[in-house]
Order: C-alpha cells, then sequence, then structure tokens
C-alpha cells in the first residue's frame, strides 16, 4: 500500500486515559503541558470514573484553569481503558491522536519529533518512541522494564536520542501502547479498538496493528524521542491477569503473532538506535572513563572485575573487552542496567577499535585476562598512552597453564624451562609462543604497568622469581564475602545434623582435575570401601566424569547463580566444607564462600589459603599429596565437632 501522502493535520490530540494514580497522572499533565513542541495539540484526559477521591478533585482543579489546550471528558461510569481510549479518538474525526498512558512523562519538542516519524513515509500507521519501560521499545536494555531510568532522566534522555538518532527510526511489527502515535488516515481505513474483546486495556494496540498491517500499514520505533513510563499505575494487581487474557485473545485472532515478535526480537533491528545512544551517554559522562581487560569465562575473575565496576561506579565509568567467538573480541559497558556491547574483529578491526577507545577518552587501561584474547590487546595502553594495571587472578603471566597444573590436573612443582618445554608440546601455548618467549612478552608487559596487584603474598612471591623489577603490590580481591580475621572463629556452625552418623561433606562451585574432581573422586571411594559416615555433595557442577558416581555417596546439584548459593547450602545441610583444589591458589573467592557458611572447612596447604585463614581454628589445611584416607578422617573430625 502506498497512499499519497496528505499534509500534516491542523492540530493533533493527545489522548490520557485516567482511572489511578494521583502523583503518577499529575506529573503526566504536567509534563505535557510543560514541553514546548511547535505542533498544535489539545490534550484530551478521559476521567474513567477514577475511585479515588484525590484524584478526582485534582481533575477538577485542572478543569477550573480553563486552559485552551486542555479538554476534559468525564465518563459516568467505569467503562475500562480501551472504550475511554476510542472516545477520546472520535472527538475530533478529522485529527492524528497520540495515545498516552498516565504513568507518562514527556519533554522538549517530543510531539514533533514523533509527528515527524510518522509522517516520514506515506505507509507508516503509527509510530512509538523509544522508553524505558516498552518491551521492544526499552532502552537502555531491550525486551525488559528498566527501572534505574528515573524520572528525571527522562528529559536527559529525550534530548540525547533527539540529538544523535535525528530522524531515524526501524519498522516494528507492533506499535507499543504506552506512547503511541495513530496518523488519522490509519485509523479510518483501520477502525477503531476492539472494546469488546480487550476492554480493560493490555492488547489492544496489539490487534489494531495487526489488523493495521493486514490493510498494509507500517509501525515505527522512533530512535529521536524518549518518553518515561512508570509502568502498572492504572491496571494495578489487575494486570497480570489481564495481559494473560489479552494474550490468549490477540493469538486466537493472529497465531503468528508470537512469531512475528520473535522474528524480530531476533533481528533486533533498533540496536543500532540503542548503541548509539549508548555511545552518546558515555561520551557525554562526566566520570573518566578505565578498560577492563577480561576473559569470558566466567569465575572469579568475572566476579571480582564486576564487584570492582559496581565499587567504583560513583568515580568511574567501566568498559570491559572480552574475547568473542575465533578473531572477535566485544566491548561491553560494565554498569548494572546496561546492555551496551560492540563487536570488533582483529587485527582487520584494531584501528576502529582504538580509534572509539580514544574517543571515548580511555584513560587507563587495566588487564585482568587475555586468555583467548588476540595478542594484538596487549598493545591497547601503549597505543592510546594512557597508565597500565594489572591484576593477578592466576598464573598466565607465566605459564600458558594458567593455575600451574600438568595435564593430569596436578601442581607442576614449576620446574626449569626444559620441563616446561615438554608440557607445551602437550599443550601448546597460545600465539604460537614458546616458554621464553611467552615470559619475555609478559614480563615486558608487567614491568611496563604503573601497578601489578597480586591478591596474596603467595602470588607476590611466586611471581617475583619471574618478574623481579615489576612494581608488584599486594591487595586482596574487593570481597563481598568477609575478609576472615579473628571474629570469624567465632561464627556459630550453622549446621542442622539429620543424623548422628553421617557426615554431610559440601563441595561448591565447579570441579575439574584442577579444582580437585580426582581427590574428590579418590574420597568418595575410600568412604564407601571403609563404610565411613561420609556423604559428598558438590553444589555446583563437574567439568569431568566421574567412574562409578551412581554407587559412591556423591551426588552433584548442578549449576547455580552466586545469589542462590546461600539457599542451596540451606536445602542440603552441611557439616563441613571441603576444598579439594590441587592448584595454588591465587585468592579463592570459593574459599570466602566457604568460611562465610560458619562450617568447618578443610582444604590444602598451598597457594593463597594459609595466609587467608590463619589464626582460623575450625580450619584445617593438609598436605595437598596427603592420601584419600587422611583426608577423609579429617573430613570426619571437622564434621562431627572433634578436633583433632
Amino acid at each position: 500500500m502506498s497512499l499519497p501522502l496528505r499534509p500534516f493535520v491542523s492540530e493533533v490530540d493527545v489522548i490520557v486515559p485516567v482511572f489511578r494514580g494521583l502523583e503518577a497522572t499529575r506529573a503526566c499533565v504536567e509534563s505535557v503541558l510543560a514541553a514546548t513542541p511547535g505542533t498544535p495539540f489539545r490534550l484530551v484526559v478521559v476521567n474513567d470514573a477514577t475511585p479515588e477521591p484525590a484524584l478526582a478533585d485534582w481533575l477538577a482543579q485542572l478543569e477550573a484553569r480553563e486552559d485552551p489546550r486542555v479538554r476534559l471528558l468525564h465518563n459516568k461510569y467505569n467503562l475500562g481503558f480501551v472504550r475511554s481510549v476510542n472516545r477520546g479518538m472520535t472527538l475530533h474525526p478529522d485529527r492524528d491522536v497520540v495515545l498516552l498512558n498516565s504513568d507518562t512523562r514527556v519533554s522538549g519538542r517530543w510531539l514533533d519529533r514523533l509527528r515527524a516519524c510518522a509522517w516520514r513515509d506515506p505507509d507508516t500507521g503509527t509510530a512509538t518512541p523509544l522508553t524505558n519501560n516498552g518491551t521492544l521499545a526499552s532502552y537502555p536494555v531491550f525486551m525488559r522494564d528498566n527501572p534505574g531510568v528515573r524520572p528525571e532522566a527522562g528529559a536527559t534522555l529525550d534530548a540525547l536520542a533527539a540529538e544523535v538518532n535525528a530522524g531515524l527510526d526501524v519498522p516494528v511489527p507492533t506499535a507499543v501502547g504506552f506512547c503511541m502515535y495513530i496518523r488519522r488516515a490509519c485509523l479510518e481505513q483501520v477502525g477503531y479498538f476492539d472494546a469488546a474483546a480487550f476492554g480493560r486495556g493490555y492488547g489492544e494496540e496489539n490487534e489494531f496493528c495487526m489488523r493495521a498491517t493486514d490493510l498494509g500499514w507500517e509501525h515505527r520505533l522512533c530512535g529521536d524521542v524518549f518518553v518515561h513510563h512508570q509502568g502498572g499505575v492504572s491496571f494495578g494487581a489487575e494486570a497480570p491477569d489481564l495481559k494473560t487474557a489479552a494474550t490468549e485473545a490477540l493469538q486466537a485472532r493472529y497465531p503468528d503473532y508470537p512469531d512475528r515478535v520473535a522474528a524480530f526480537v531476533a533481528r533486533d533491528p533498533g540496536c543500532i538506535l540503542r548503541r548509539r545512544l549508548d555511545l552518546a551517554r558515555l561520551q557525554d559522562s562526566p566520570l573518566p572513563r578505565v578498560l577492563f581487560i577480561s576473559h569470558r569465562q566466567g569465575g572469579g575473575v568475572a566476579r571480582h572485575c564486576e564487584e570492582l565496576a559496581r565499587l567504583l561506579q560513583e568515580d568511574q565509568e567501566t568498559l570491559v573487552l572480552e574475547p568473542a567467538d575465533r578473531d572477535w573480541v566485544v566491548l561491553k559497558w560494565l554498569r548494572d542496567g546496561e546492555e551496551f556491547q560492540l563487536h570488533f574483529r582483529l587485527p582487520e578491526e584494531y584501528p576502529a577499535l582504538h580509534e572509539l577507545l580514544r574517543d571515548l577518552a580511555i584513560g587507563r587501561v587495566h588487564v585482568h585476562h587475555v586468555m583467548e584474547h588476540p595478542q594484538g590487546v596487549l598493545r591497547l595502553a601503549e597505543d592510546l598512552g594512557v597508565p597500565l594495571d594489572f591484576t593477578i587472578h592466576d598464573y598466565y603471566s607465566i605459564c600458558p597453564q594458567y593455575n600451574l597444573t600438568d595435564e593430569k590436573g596436578e601442581y607442576c612443582g614449576e620446574p626449569d624451562e626444559t620441563g616446561c618445554a615438554r608440557c607445551l608440546a602437550v599443550r601448546p601455548a597460545p600465539w604460537g609462543l614458546d616458554i621464553v618467549a611467552w615470559r619475555n612478552l609478559f614480563v615486558r608487559l608487567l614491568n611496563k604497568a604503573e601497578r601489578v596487584i597480586a591478591p596474596s603474598e603467595d602470588v607476590h612471591e611466586r611471581l617475583l622469581r619471574y618478574v623481579p623489577d615489576a612494581d608488584i603490590r599486594v591487595l586482596p580481591h574487593f570481597d563481598v564475602m568477609p575478609e576472615p580475621g579473628p571474629d570469624m572463629d567465632a561464627l556459630p556452625h550453622q549446621r542442622e545434623r539429620r543424623d548422628t552418623d553421617t557426615v554431610r561433606v559440601l563441595i561448591l562451585g565447579v570441579v575439574n582435575p584442577a579444582k580437585g574432581v580426582h581427590l574428590l573422586e579418590r574420597c568418595a571411594w575410600d568412604a564407601r570401601k571403609r563404610g565411613l559416615g561420609l556423604h559428598f555433595t558438590v553444589i555446583g557442577y563437574s567439568e569431568t566424569a566421574i567412574a562409578g558416581l551412581d554407587q559412591l555417596p556423591l551426588e552433584i546439584t548442578g549449576e547455580y547463580r552466586p545469589h542462590e548459593l546461600p539457599q542451596r547450602i540451606a536445602d542440603v545441610g552441611g557439616d563441613v566444607v571441603f576444598l579439594p583444589t590441587r592448584a595454588p591458589e591465587t585468592y579463592s573467592f570459593t574459599l570466602s564462600e566457604a568460611l562465610a557458611t560458619g562450617l568447618p572447612v578443610v582444604g590444602p596447604r598451598r597457594g593463597a589459603l594459609p595466609e587467608r585463614t590463619r589464626g582460623l581454628s575450625r580450619v584445617r589445611l593438609l598436605d595437598p599429596d596427603a592420601d584419600a584416607a587422611s583426608w577423609n578422617d579429617e573430613l570426619l573430625a571437622m564434621g562431627r565437632g572433634t578436633l583433632t
């Protein structure tokens, strides 16, 4: 369909149905009247028989102002959202309309830009702005409510969107009803909202858009308008049931509607609008910018980066560069409530990455890990001409086998270069380097760093053997768990003994050869063979198959998110925590979690564990090479409280 594009209509009706929520409604109405569009408009407020006396009084005061821009319509009884909207749309049959929820806020020349978007193409029937709470129109995180965007930030985002996304829009399968511009020609051809099927609200704009699409009309998401939307004020507790009923009614008429929306979400053409706005916000931020370089393996490194960024969010904007598939890297904004991501293929797009980081005024590079990165990322600090920090999370800077373990997962003992060469012959280093070239590369990098941060004295001492001239500072990781001290030993043992015979042993997190899966397996077999009252539970998962698992006093609960761990521990119960790790830990967030349980802890006398648990009587550290029987004897003693 391609209808002739008629000139702009002389006036636009902005229709605001009102039922509940005095404060939200007042803020919405006042924002419309305070905005400064050049487009002539009439604000049509439809009072749908509000049950709130304070809101009714305020609407009466609004009407008493006799503002020529405002028209009040009063329903004698509650008609529901859709009939109230339809009443407003029939008021002036020659005008375009904007349907505006009573819990929104607009600003500036919003109406001019929204109307321009709707009239840019003759086939456009509806136009929807960006918002913090509007599914496919949501920003900064797509398809989600964004509660971190406060109402007072709406005007700033709208002004920024108007600048960086001027004249930009993308097609969408449906408008979103919080703020929906409808051209009168579309309304005349499609008809009004279906009050019989969607009278109370939700889904009516989607059904209208499907009818419009069938007649050849299109729908646009306007990148240069942002309208804040609180969400859920009018419908309150009814909202979930209304949404369910609306979804069922919509899908009964248009069975392919979910597929249309899913296809749009998968393509996400609006991503470019959000990315432009992200970059503008970053550039406008008054805070200094720091680039983290990290891996994509999750675990303690990711946790530390996220916690550090959160700790410093009032002082800096933190971006992180991580490896993606093959030769790609991805740049992210490491702040809660942001989804910013840009991908670069290296080395071809290294100049573009460098230029963007320079334009963002990155003032410092902080390397946390370079596993799976192209080697070129090591040049970024030098090429940007900014200081470099380097945090040691493991031993990747001195050995490509980052945890200093051999092919069996056991501590390698840090042999001489000949021994390392034999290891690399079996497990080659990235970038095609031998052990000498590898260490020379990182020695140069660490010596150039303004600060090299080691999370423990053990790391400091090991690293100095390879990089004696680096400025290494011992600084334990910022940790949401309390750092052990004398008071931690007084924590009550939070255990509910389910019987008097079995000691329940907890192993937290992922287990693999380096994390002690084979030692755990040996301990479980020894417990079975000797008939010991031990039962092992891995609260997490195993990356390595365990032979005869169904025959052992050993269970694995599965992967969890960090915030779920306390409840998982409470559900399982436990008497003692076992850390079977074989590698020398540089810090160990798992130890932090173990100590936070209040339970006794048994682990190896290696790496950072001795210094982090010094003076704690409820911690027993054994010779890492002790046999399974010795470990089990200690677990029994600690779990039963019969300390030796």
